[in-house]
């Protein structure tokens, strides 16, 4: 599972980078667009947490983990901050002071260098990384091990840490951490304070829709309204695997990763491990989602076909997705039922999955048009203007398709796009006249 959390984190890694770097290169002088893709860089920095499991590196890569603890950690701290600078770009009560242009002008530069600086005076006034967030630790357990006998290599020095392995699973070795209470403490606050983030974006879009004729803040209340759902599905994903790491802390004890190095097979260790790996996975699902919708809120009116290509993203996204959890489900169903074979179970559920993909994929189509309704630029628009003039009378002549044409090679939209456009606006003509 930490092999697979750490590849998937990587890819998470990449798409959220792709999506920041079309933010910012879409309007590179917009404040906003400046902020918003600093954000994605540091949702998608933050996904690969557990990168190290991705490979069994040994005692030698301690120092780098240390390290990107600090880092880690200092983005948890910047994306607090983001979180609540929100207010500088969409109008939240009592809170206009921050829409002022001096502060959300500098916001993309001035909260990291707030975020690096408290982090240092942190680090420095707790005697280092170790006094700040505790240690890292190599463990090795060899063939043959038996209990006690775990090879424990710590970021610190300290030779008198022990550990057992559980000999059936030998050979094996991993890298773990220590947590600190201030480790717990940032880990969590991002989530807890997304919450806030959430009931911002609800103020900001009721405040701008007052207007009803201001078609520029009608316009802002749909970026709001999809930032807000970016942050609902952060919420749901993130929160619901927070208060259940509560209730195994209340349950069972503090967590802590170091625990590992003293490990026997019980209800705890299970409780524990779908706690942490559901935090950990829970946190990639939420960063592809609020990703999506935070490209779609700022885009969907400056690149051509930009909702078009993330309903497509997402769809595709959840439907892998879904299919890959059942059919692991399914597989580790019949692994315990029938003591291996587990690949029937893959077989039994994949072959109704492939069957019934097209019916499945409209579900989920409908539920992201839902998400990311339709919208187009300023030159879809214009082009849909003088689509529904040529279609007044439903036909389209040869010398109003000449004029749609040339329409169309001024505005700068390629013919696949035309395609999609007229197909569009020909499905609510149809939709209208069933009505």
């Amino acid at each position: 599972m930490g092999i697979i959390h750490a590849f998937l984190s990587i890819v998470t890694l990449i798409f959220l980078f792709t999506l920041a770097t079309m933010i910012y290169r879409a309007r590179p002088n917009s404040a906003e667009n400046r902020f918003m893709s600093l954000m994605l860089y540091v949702e998608g920095t933050k996904t690969i947490v557990t990168w190290y499991a991705v490979y069994p590196f040994g005692a030698d890569v301690l120092p780098v983990v240390q390290n990107w603890r600090v880092v880690y950690y200092t983005l948890c701290l910047l994306s607090i901050f983001m979180y609540l600078s929100l207010s500088s770009f969409y109008p939240v009560k009592f809170l206009n002071f921050m829409t002022k242009d001096v502060i959300k002008k500098n916001l993309f530069w001035a909260l990291p260098v707030i975020s690096i600086s408290l982090m240092t005076i942190i680090v420095t006034s707790s005697g280092g990384i170790y006094g700040t967030f505790e240690g890292s630790l190599h463990v090795v357990c060899t063939e043959g091990s038996g209990e006690q006998d775990a090879i424990v290599i710590t970021s610190y020095g300290d030779d008198d840490v022990t550990g057992n392995c559980l000999e059936q699973y030998t050979p094996y070795e991993f890298i773990t951490v220590e947590q600190s209470d201030l480790g717990r403490l940032l880990l969590f606050m991002p989530v807890l304070t997304a919450f806030i983030a959430l009931a911002f974006m609800r103020n900001a879009r009721k405040n701008l829709l007052k207007d009803e004729e201001d078609t520029e803040s009608i316009d802002r209340a749909e970026e709001a309204r999809a930032i807000f759902i970016g942050f609902s599905g952060k919420t749901f994903f993130q929160g619901s695997m927070l208060f259940f790491m509560v209730y195994i802390s209340v349950a069972y004890g503090k967590f802590n990763t170091a625990d590992l190095l003293n490990v026997e097979i019980s209800n705890a260790l299970k409780y524990y491990f779908y706690g942490l790996y559901g935090f950990l996975f829970s946190a990639l699902f939420a960063g592809l989602f609020e990703g999506t919708m935070f490209t779609y809120a700022i885009l969907k009116n400056d690149v051509l076909g930009i909702d078009e290509k993330l309903r497509k993203t997402f769809s595709t996204a959840i439907f892998a997705t879904l299919g890959a959890v059942i059919l692991l489900m399914a597989s580790e169903l019949v692994e315990s039922l029938l003591g291996g074979n587990g690949w029937l179970g893959g077989v039994v559920v994949g072959l109704p999955l492939i069957v019934l993909r097209k019916p499945i994929y409209t579900a989920i189509n409908g539920f992201s048009n839902r998400l990311m309704p339709e919208s187009f630029t300023e030159a879809e628009n214009n082009y849909l203007e003088a689509y529904k003039l040529a279609m007044e009378d439903m036909i389209v002549t040869k010398e109003e398709r000449k004029f749609l044409n040339l329409q169309a090679k001024t505005l700068g939209l390629e013919e696949n796009r035309i395609s999609y456009l007229e197909g569009w606006y020909d499905s609510v003509l149809a939709s209208d006249e069933e009505e």
